[in-house]
């Protein structure tokens, strides 16, 4: 027979089991004992107690006594992706660091799961939210600003709308990457993206035609888009046309995921790299470090992306979101390794 679930401890009941005031417990927990001169020593006591009575507080209700419950929301795409991971997690450190809670949710890339996720976050009273948006979104974030809910964009944004972001700057990603391959003395050098609107796949795209243009090698541009959802068989055909049949020297691949079905596939084409063709990818991981051809990538700054949404955000919940409007490109660096240096000038 399953046990009953013991009834919440209020600040009242521990109140009344130390002896003391509400007032006094709410103090401590706070951390404003010094403020209202409490003791150490009944400090110590409170603590002690709320760990005993394993006491927590009610952040919806404490929202509503102070109008911030002190708790986030985190809508990424897919939280199983290492890259979401990671923000997921930084971000909950960093909130936990100034007594914020985060509440997650992926949404898949569905609009749908989308607006449920953000109307059950909003039931549950959090002060603001932090989204990786979309794609056919920018109505839902819209009316979230409309209704002064604090909100901030990262990874990808909207450029028609004024709703603050913390985003890589993607066009000098592939910039780097693009300008890197050319100084290797690399020619024809092709990329290969997603079936997308979004501006961090839009802004990729650009940064690479524009660099390839600007050095008068438009005729060798060649950009591959691949479907989110089944990218492995779209990526190798992409690659056996890219590789066998325009003879492309080099081939850039937009996200880890790509990286990943890229690698894949170049294996199963028996292509050798960078003997074959040189890669350079998106994000990087140990294992690509592994590799028997290191992989060149390019290297994002999630810290400081995710410490100024954070920061963008706590300063929207105090003020109010339309108080500021935050754009925010973040430099990528380019992390060179095997997989993209020429044999010629080795």
């Amino acid at each position: 027979m399953d046990e009953k679930p013991r009834d919440r401890v209020s600040l009242k009941d521990l109140a009344n089991h130390i002896g003391v005031s509400k007032t006094l417990v709410s103090a401590v927990l706070n951390g404003k004992a010094k403020q209202y001169r409490i003791s150490e020593e009944t400090a110590t006591l409170v603590k002690r107690a709320a760990r005993e009575l394993q006491y927590s507080p009610n952040m919806v209700a404490k929202g509503l006594r102070t109008g911030n419950s002190q708790l986030i929301g985190l809508i990424v795409t897919d939280i199983s992706n290492p890259f979401y991971s990671t923000i997921s997690r930084i971000i909950e450190n960093k909130t936990n660091e100034i007594n914020y809670k985060v509440i997650f949710g992926s949404s898949d890339e569905s609009l749908v799961k989308t607006r449920q996720l953000i109307d059950v976050m909003l039931d549950k009273g959090v002060a603001g939210l932090i989204i990786v948006p979309c794609e056919g979104s920018q109505g839902m974030i819209a009316e979230l600003h409309k209704k002064n809910i604090p909100v901030v964009l990262i990874d990808r944004y909207f450029p028609e709308l004024e709703v603050s972001y913390s985003c890589l700057n993607n066009f000098n990603a592939t910039k780097q990457a693009t300008m890197h391959l050319i100084e290797q003395g690399y020619r024809n050098i092709a990329l290969i993206s997603y079936k997308s609107g979004l501006s961090n796949i839009r802004d990729r795209i650009l940064g690479y035609k524009e660099t390839m243009n600007n050095h008068e090698l438009g005729e060798y541009v060649n950009v591959k888009s691949v479907n989110i959802d089944h990218p492995l068989p779209e990526v190798e055909k992409a690659l056996d046309y890219l590789v066998n049949r325009k003879n492309a020297e080099a081939v850039i691949f937009i996200t880890n995921a790509l990286l990943v079905a890229g690698l894949r596939s170049l294996n199963k084409l028996n292509k050798r790299i960078p003997d074959d063709v040189a890669v350079v990818g998106f994000y990087g991981s140990e294992l690509f470090d592994l590799y028997y051809s290191p992989i060149t990538y390019i290297k994002q700054p999630i810290d400081m992306i995710t410490e100024e949404a954070v920061n963008t955000l706590i300063d929207k919940i105090k003020y109010g979101e339309n108080r500021k409007f935050s754009k925010t490109f973040i430099e990528p660096e380019l992390i060179i390794q095997h997989s993209s240096i020429k044999m010629d000038n080795v």
